[in-house]
């Protein structure tokens, strides 16, 4: 029998068996009912880690690779966004999310990458946009093998919203 790929620790995390990483099950959107710039998200990750979620306090903001790790190339399983459109995730995450997530990967003091679950491309955007922004916060480190296994992101086009959709 094939080991899962996501081990759902009933604690509200996921251990992503591939690329060793642990991630929160719920997104900010989810906790929060609202959608976040980027200095809220850095907000958000600090009180997680102040009241050491799920016992740790090293949670942080994913870079752009490892929030494509989470994407399924495949499309064999999703989830629904807030909006009840479909996230290539692992349905061990929970539904009602939002469809993306900011990274830890900034272009200067302006503007910050963000990761698409719906389309899998991503971007730089500015940092004071809420515009359907959410953050997915992870721990640990990626497994090199898997992350030389990810290939490249797309970039988005055009609108950011238009295309994400």
């Amino acid at each position: 029998m094939e080991e899962e790929r996501f081990v759902d620790h009933g604690d509200g995390t996921v251990t992503d068996t591939h690329s060793k990483l642990m991630w929160m099950q719920n997104d900010s959107y989810l906790d929060l009912k609202d959608f976040i710039s980027y200095s809220i998200a850095k907000k958000y990750m600090k009180k997680k880690n102040e009241e050491a979620f799920a016992g740790h306090s090293d949670w942080r903001m994913p870079s752009k690779d490892e929030a494509h790790s989470l994407y399924l190339h495949e499309k064999e399983k999703s989830v629904l966004d807030r909006y009840e459109m479909p996230l290539y995730i692992d349905t061990v995450f929970t539904e009602g999310c939002g469809f993306n997530t900011w990274t830890s990967n900034t272009m200067g003091s302006i503007n910050a990458y963000v990761f698409s679950f719906a389309s899998g491309t991503g971007g730089q955007t500015d940092m004071d946009d809420i515009l359907h922004t959410s953050l997915r916060l992870v721990r640990g480190t990626m497994d090199p093998e898997f992350k030389k296994k990810l290939g490249k992101i797309p970039a988005r086009k055009g609108l950011y919203v238009s295309d994400q959709r």
